[in-house]
């Protein structure tokens, strides 16, 4: 039987174990949902249709049939809606019967996380659904909520910056995932998936212990976007020629990889000298603060031209690239620590708004290759292809 794993607890279910909720808003079942509450930390327990154990076992159950209907044992009116016997999370859209992966988006603090996944969804919705013959839709309304209030709205139409995303700690919201189901059509070959994108609070990579409590995710994860700033590196900072805020050691690039790593071990008792075999794509953000000094010539300037398969050439020359200027604003010690602990890696560099803010307000968004670590990452789960 297949298991679905809860994106919000990260247990793992067989598909016929799974509880049901009713969907019938005229049952008298519906009550407050204690479960639900304490794990999304919410401080009321709000009124949610009955949760129930099917009684009956029937051939879907039996072989983990995943749209099995049942019907709800107060009002008998039958519900398709799933949830996590552990959280009583909405397993609705997780069917088990299309391939899910989750990709988790970190980074330390003021690397442009958010503003990445917020202009990132909207090019996948636009430019990357064309390119790629795909269309793109949430699955739940929490989903689409989350993206339109937290991300879209005050880019797209209030041109306005991003604010820090808050820990998990004190917002439970942080650890909600935004769920896309992206369904690809090559040929009259339709495939879908459904796309877990997490965004995580900068802080919450600094510390080993939050990391193992509020960002299990990352070892639960498919594929990593694994965002750098290149204005926390000392030798960047002194290229560029503008007033910086203050740099924030505890987002040094080196800790939090190691920090992943450590993560790793701990989570999946992975063995010394074992390396983490998922893909995971290291990524600068703000490239364009780097155009003044690096090469006229540089791949980075320009888009990586992906029209419906990954630009392999592409993808190895900026790998490369960026691979030499690390060595050169770093020293070896990052390359040697990528090497050592992920089998499974590309280096690749972006801009979301394409140019700095003006006093808070975007001027033009114009964003270069944020696409390319996630086409990557799907070349790696063979949802596309790659060409030479």
């Amino acid at each position: 039987m297949s298991k679905i794993l809860c994106p919000f607890c990260f247990e793992k279910t067989e598909v016929s174990q799974l509880e049901y909720r009713c969907s019938y808003t005229r049952c008298s079942g519906k009550r407050e949902d204690v479960i639900l509450a304490q794990a999304q930390g919410l401080l009321s327990p709000t009124i949610e249709g009955l949760v129930f154990t099917p009684t009956k076992k029937g051939l879907g159950r039996l072989f983990g049939k995943s749209n099995q209907l049942e019907k709800c044992p107060n009002c008998n009116k039958e519900t398709s809606i799933k949830v996590c016997p552990k959280c009583h999370y909405n397993l609705k859209y997780l069917s088990g019967e299309i391939e899910e992966k989750m990709i988790a988006i970190m980074g330390g603090r003021s690397s442009s996380k958010s503003t990445y996944i917020s202009v990132l969804v909207n090019r996948l919705q636009n430019e990357i659904g064309k390119n790629f013959k795909a269309g793109v839709m949430f699955t739940d309304d929490k989903s689409r909520t989350i993206y339109e209030e937290i991300f879209r709205k005050p880019i797209f139409v209030r041109e306005e910056i991003l604010q820090a995303t808050v820990s998990s700690t004190v917002d439970s919201r942080a650890k909600t995932p935004m769920i896309l189901r992206v369904t690809f059509d090559n040929n009259g070959q339709r495939k879908a998936i459904n796309l877990v994108l997490f965004d995580t609070a900068g802080e919450d990579m600094e510390d080993i212990d939050i990391m193992s409590s509020e960002a299990r995710y990352l070892c639960e994860a498919d594929g990593i976007i694994f965002i750098l700033d290149p204005l926390q590196i000392e030798t960047v900072r002194q290229l560029v020629k503008e007033d910086l805020p203050d740099r924030l050691e505890s987002a040094d690039p080196n800790r939090i990889v190691e920090r992943l790593y450590e993560l790793h071990e701990q989570k999946l008792k992975i063995k010394a000298g074992k390396k983490i075999e998922k893909p995971i794509a290291f990524t600068l953000s703000k490239s364009d603060a780097l155009f003044p000094f690096i090469e006229a010539d540089s791949v980075l300037h320009h888009s990586g031209e992906h029209f419906g398969y990954l630009n392999l050439p592409d993808v190895e020359s900026v790998h490369t690239e960026i691979c030499t200027y690390l060595e050169e604003w770093m020293g070896s010690a990052f390359d040697n620590k990528v090497k050592t602990y992920f089998n499974c890696y590309r280096y690749f560099a972006m801009s979301p708004l394409g140019k700095n803010p003006i006093n808070g307000k975007i001027e033009g968004l114009s964003p270069l290759r944020i696409e390319d670590p996630l086409l990557w990452l799907f070349s790696q789960f063979q949802f596309i292809q790659g060409r030479k």
